[in-house]
């Protein structure tokens, strides 16, 4: 990783914390706490992202034949093949979950627009996954 991209990094990470910091103490009279909540959220979420990429970026420059060899196992076609494995069986197993979570909505008299949000977003998968197969069978 280049020199300029690690500094971008750890100014994402500061900023995320000024932003955190910002919307606790100097902004909590201008915002709503669910507002500063949000700040505080998005600030943390970017202070872990900057400074964990800062960091990959300083180990990447002390080992630069590491960070290659890294490179090229992630871009092997066995390791890619594997990922989308896992992916795809992931995905399966969490559409299922989905329709579990409606069913257990459903014994515990959860809200009808929980239930159909679940099954809502069920069925969207399911016709993603067959839009998705039709486009893979004609592309291969």
């Amino acid at each position: 990783m280049k020199k300029a991209k690690t500094r971008l990094y750890l100014v994402i990470g500061v900023l995320g914390i000024a932003l955190a910091l910002a919307a606790k103490f100097l902004l909590k009279d201008w915002f709503s706490d669910f507002q500063s909540g949000a700040m505080i959220g998005v600030g943390a979420g970017l202070f872990g992202f900057g400074i964990a990429k800062w960091g990959v970026g300083l180990w990447g420059e002390k080992n630069p034949d590491l960070m290659k060899q890294n490179e090229i196992e992630e871009n092997d076609e066995r390791n890619q093949f594997i990922r989308s494995k896992a992916q795809a069986i992931s995905g399966e197993i969490l559409h299922w979950l989905l329709m579990a979570g409606a069913w257990v909505g459903i014994f515990f008299n959860a809200p009808i627009w929980v239930i159909l949000l679940l099954v809502g977003v069920f069925l969207i998968k399911t016709i993603m996954d067959f839009i998705l197969m039709a486009y893979f069978q004609r592309k291969m």
